[in-house]
């Protein structure tokens, strides 16, 4: 006696075209849940490189934001050094004039002093020979 599972298969092979027709559905709901799942995995898929995108777009951003603050930096730094070392210039420059004034005055002096040395040591010399001779 065949078991109710054996006429059950028997009856599905035997009958007028139930079983392709079984065949037919199960493959055709197989393909419908794989669409399903692969549209899923498309749809996943483009939410995932959009937000890459957004990800990507928002480095960039932060990285010329960080170009641009940096090259503010370095621009202010360069007026920066810039300011002291002309305000360091001046300075120098004030004090090389000072010295050449004090070297000129120098200069002058000395020359009234080359002058006036020999006048006055002679005049220095007839007023100890007069006292000398007062005595």
């Amino acid at each position: 006696m065949p078991s109710p599972e054996q006429t059950k298969l028997s009856s599905m092979v035997i009958s007028d075209g139930g079983f392709e027709a079984m065949m037919r559905d199960r493959s055709r709901m197989r393909k419908e849940k794989e669409e399903h799942s692969l549209a899923q995995v498309t749809i996943q898929l483009t939410a995932a490189k959009r937000t890459l995108t957004i990800e990507t777009q928002c480095h960039i951003q932060s990285a010329h934001t960080i170009q641009n603050s940096c090259t503010e930096k370095i621009q202010e730094m360069e007026q920066n050094f810039e300011r002291i070392l002309n305000e360091r210039s001046l300075r120098m420059e004030e004090r090389l004039v000072s010295v050449q004034q004090k070297v000129e005055e120098l200069t002058t002096r000395f020359e009234e002093e080359k002058e006036a040395a020999p006048q006055d040591m002679e005049s220095r010399g007839k007023e100890l020979k007069e006292m000398l001779n007062s005595f």
